[in-house]
């Protein structure tokens, strides 16, 4: 059983979206595997929840425990640690990881760059 992070941005919010996320969640996903998210009423964290939720699959929610920057870095915290591999749905899918890693910019690469630390980029699918 492994952990999946499905994670990213709410400006990519529109159906094609949501089935990359979704095809690329099925090519990694065995049977008994959980997903995990950040509870997000948009974008990657929506998507999560609607797998979840069609396909009875669990999952594990973090949501920020308030609406402020350090709760929202906590709670990527808490899916980097969590997760065995990490779907991100980004503004830019065709950079490379380390691209994505090099910048400062949003929840998604605090949430990649937590992920690293703990485990490897091969485990990083960007969409």
């Amino acid at each position: 059983m492994k952990k999946i992070g499905i994670i990213g941005t709410r400006k990519r919010n529109i159906r094609t979206d949501y089935q990359i996320v979704h095809d690329a969640f099925f090519e990694i996903y065995e049977d008994g595997d959980w997903i995990v998210s950040g509870h997000c009423p948009k974008g990657g964290d929506a998507f999560a929840e609607k797998i979840a939720f069609d396909y009875g699959i669990p999952i594990l929610l973090f949501p920020p425990k308030k609406h402020t920057a350090k709760e929202y870095f906590a709670r990527n915290t808490l899916i980097a640690q969590n997760s065995d591999f990490i779907i991100s749905c980004l503004v830019r899918p065709s950079e490379s990881i380390d691209d994505v890693l090099s910048r400062d910019s949003g929840g998604s690469e605090d949430t990649l760059k937590k992920f690293v630390k703990l485990n490897t980029k091969e485990r990083i699918i960007i969409v």
